[in-house]
């Protein structure tokens, strides 16, 4: 069993239980419909760069807001998160999640860099899964901490997509402790949030998943990523 070989996630899974909800409409699912070959543009981009699969990733109708308890009355929006879960196997499948008023209001650059940046975290993660690095991560109090230590947990940038000097651009200007776009972030508060759509809260120290040492061991990873990794790292 490989990384290839398992089983491709429909990237709409959510959907239905918000639409049969009455949260979104179908407006809404159709706007997303039309957008996602941007996704699906970047993916691409990605793995045509690295020669490298790109993780499933999947459209999150929810828009998730990251609080603390220090910094009360603010929030950070969240349009993507890498997240690893433990399978019934006892394995670690890695899943990219991608906010819905990302893709709705995102433009071309920020959803390209978005999708890239998320990858440099899942060749962060299975760097670790290779050094069996189980070490506890050090878990943020503040919005400010998270952003800085999400720029820590990727591989470079400039050694993964050093053939695409477009992308590497973006994620420079884009990326400065966490997704800097104030006009996808006006644009997500005036039609998402003031509107009362879909929303879910977290904590920011709660963003984090303990991974049990036996699953990392007994995951697959392929030579050729690995020795991408190995070459990167």
């Amino acid at each position: 069993m490989n990384w290839k070989s398992m089983k491709r996630i429909n990237p709409f899974l959510l959907f239905d239980k918000y639409i049969d909800n009455n949260r979104l409409d179908q407006k809404i699912v159709q706007q997303c419909m039309k957008r996602i070959k941007i996704v699906e543009e970047a993916i691409k981009r990605v793995e045509k760069n690295t020669s490298l699969d790109y993780p499933d990733y999947f459209i999150e109708p929810a828009l998730f807001l990251s609080s603390s308890e220090i910094e009360y009355g603010q929030f950070n929006i969240m349009y993507a998160r890498t997240i690893p879960i433990c399978t019934k196997q006892n394995q670690i499948r890695i899943m990219v999640q991608l906010s819905l008023p990302l893709v709705l209001y995102g433009l071309k650059g920020t959803i390209h860099a978005v999708v890239a940046h998320e990858f440099l975290h899942y060749l962060d993660l299975i760097k670790k899964f290779i050094n069996l690095d189980i070490n506890s991560d050090l878990i943020p109090q503040t919005g400010f901490e998270a952003g800085f230590i999400d720029t820590e947990k990727t591989m470079d940038y400039r050694m993964v997509f050093k053939k695409d000097r477009s992308l590497t651009r973006m994620l420079d200007s884009k990326f400065d402790h966490g997704l800097v776009d104030p006009k996808l972030d006006n644009k997500t508060k005036t039609f998402w949030i003031e509107k009362k759509l879909p929303t879910k809260r977290i904590v920011i120290g709660g963003n984090y998943t303990k991974l049990p040492f036996q699953a990392i061991a007994n995951t697959p990873i392929e030579n050729h990523l690995r020795n991408k990794i190995i070459e990167w790292a």
